[in-house]
């Protein structure tokens, strides 16, 4: 059976939901079509990245990271070399700065932020259990 793990929201991205929020009060106040139509179109995004952004565990060994818009990222999980807990603010599929570097074939391959970082370690490591842990103790 699959498994959906939602990401992780920092702070840092509830703060770009309240600065579009008053983005799009102050393009309202200007009565212009452009800048209401710009902030109307940035504030939908910014939603649908917010309810959009997840990550699937397959019961065929597929890991699946999907972010709104973007295309989806798909990966075995037979090929998943290493797992590194990172705070890098790098664009990535993760809504939070609590990340997990995923790393396959020697190099890094997509950070994720999972809510339930333990129970998608867990996971992982059942499905293949050479995954290893880099920095381990903070992934507790």
């Amino acid at each position: 059976m699959d498994r959906v793990f939602r990401s992780k929201v920092g702070w840092w991205y509830h703060l770009i939901i309240v600065l579009v929020a008053l983005g799009s009060v102050a393009a309202f106040l200007q009565a212009g079509i452009w800048p209401i139509a710009i902030m109307v179109l940035i504030a939908v995004l910014t939603v649908h990245v917010f309810l959009n952004t997840w990550y699937r565990i397959t019961a065929d060994g597929m890991l699946i990271a999907h972010c709104s818009i973007f295309p989806e990222k798909k990966i075995a999980i037979s090929d998943i070399q290493a797992l590194e807990p990172t705070m890098m603010p790098d664009s990535s599929y993760a809504l939070s700065l609590d990340r997990i570097l995923i790393w396959s074939e020697g190099k890094p391959w997509l950070m994720v932020s999972p809510k339930e970082k333990v129970e998608f370690v867990a996971l992982l490591k059942k499905i293949n259990p050479d995954i290893v842990l880099k920095k381990e103790h903070r992934f507790i």
